[in-house]
């Protein structure tokens, strides 16, 4: 048995009034091929949260692999795309949130302070799956949903997530290992398109390969070869996106001496090929056009 009796509790953030703008509960094993083309919310704070499966993020210059129990925070005017893996289909709930204000931040920006936008719940993750299903179950499928009831849920979930995101910086601020491999996540965002491995970077940084790979997948959650792949395709999404360089030029310029490996992976990575990519984010676009022209 376990008691406690505690005083009047302090504040602990100040997170604004919330509330949500849309919400959208993705099953993609309903649409095995299911694609969100690249885009950003000019005034929103979106969050994802996996309920199950895996899939794929590319988020402000990055490629990053998501499966269930992660947290995933695009902050505003941040630009994202998002694929389900085709053989363990994804299940998230995405909420696009408004009125946020956490404490010496912009307005509906959770500040990530260098830290990826990917963030595993971790010990938090009942918390939040049964948050999120209760907010499924009321809305969802239902003549009235309970939005009130849902705006409440939402604020317990930020403050979990908060909670989260806090842990996250405080051990990645005061842990020397992670300050190392934070170096060499520098080091890699840096020189990804050049000849570079596990093997190179450990002669590089005077560590040994098993320490490396140990220490780099404890910090990220990517092995150093995922970590280069992740940081190619990122590159390869934004020059399909904002430029009209020839595909095989993009390769080389991201890494890629094989052409067909560069395919390869692409589509492994990202659900779709390289000029399937670009058309479909010309078509996104244009259509964007037309409504706002409307």
């Amino acid at each position: 048995m376990y008691s406690a009796v505690y005083g009047k509790p302090e504040k602990w953030m100040e997170i604004g009034d919330p509330w949500i703008t849309t919400i959208n509960h993705i099953q993609a094993a309903e649409e095995p091929d299911w694609f969100f083309h690249m885009h950003a919310h000019e005034n929103d704070l979106e969050i994802s949260y996996i309920l199950h499966g895996k899939g794929a993020l590319y988020c402000d210059g990055r490629f990053y692999e998501v499966s269930e129990g992660d947290i995933v925070i695009k902050n505003p005017r941040v630009w994202h795309a998002e694929s389900s893996n085709r053989k363990d289909p994804i299940e998230q709930i995405c909420l696009s949130v408004d009125g946020l204000q956490v404490e010496n931040a912009p307005q509906n920006v959770m500040p990530l302070k260098g830290l990826p936008p990917v963030l595993a719940a971790a010990e938090s993750r009942g918390v939040l799956d049964g948050i999120y299903r209760e907010m499924i179950r009321r809305t969802e499928g239902t003549r009235t949903p309970d939005v009130p009831y849902a705006n409440m849920l939402l604020r317990a979930s930020l403050y979990v997530i908060l909670d989260c995101l806090q842990h996250a910086v405080y051990e990645h601020e005061t842990n020397d290992h992670g300050a190392q491999m934070q170096e060499i996540r520098s080091y890699i965002d840096a020189n990804y398109s050049g000849d570079i491995s596990l093997e190179s970077i450990a002669d590089r940084f005077h560590l040994s390969v098993y320490y490396l790979a140990r220490q780099f997948r404890k910090y990220t959650s990517y092995t150093i070869n995922k970590y280069i792949i992740s940081c190619r395709m990122g590159e390869a999404q934004r020059r399909l996106i904002h430029t009209e360089d020839r595909i095989d030029d993009i390769a080389v310029i991201c890494g890629f001496s094989n052409l067909s490996y560069f395919y390869a992976s692409f589509k492994k990575n990202v659900g779709c090929t390289p000029m399937e990519f670009r058309k479909a984010y010309k078509n996104e676009t244009e259509e964007q056009v037309r409504v706002n022209r409307a």
